[in-house]
């Protein structure tokens, strides 16, 4: 019983490929005339409401939240960068530099004061 289905929806799906392949048209005439498109333009046209007119209108603008989001993404990264290369010079990247400008000098321990900046005698 089983198999007697299963050979007609079989013969049924090899009987409706011809059919189907038809249904759908091979040449590019028909689909790029310019009466057609003009046709199918007209169409969206009238069948459009205001309120998607405006918001095709919209869609030009250029100063959306998503421009202004990539615009501070980019200064941000910008920013970051400038840090990074500030940071790999030797008065934050060298431990002798104990955050000073230049490294400290080393004093006698007679002359050693307590400094404000990195709290360390030197």
């Amino acid at each position: 019983m089983q198999k007697q289905i299963i050979r007609f929806f079989y013969c049924l799906l090899v009987s409706c490929i011809p059919w189907l392949s038809q249904a759908q048209s091979t040449t590019l005439g028909d689909r790029n005339s310019e009466e057609s498109i003009a046709r199918i333009k007209n169409q969206r046209a009238h069948n459009s409401s205001k309120g998607q007119k405006i918001l095709l209108k919209k869609a030009k603008v250029k100063n959306t939240a998503q421009y202004e989001y990539y615009a501070r993404v980019e200064h941000i990264a910008k920013e970051k960068q400038k840090t990074l290369k500030k940071m790999a010079a030797p008065q934050y990247s060298n431990p002798l530099y104990f955050g000073h400008k230049r490294p400290p000098k080393r004093n006698p321990i007679h002359k050693m004061k307590y400094c404000k900046e990195c709290g360390i005698r030197h």
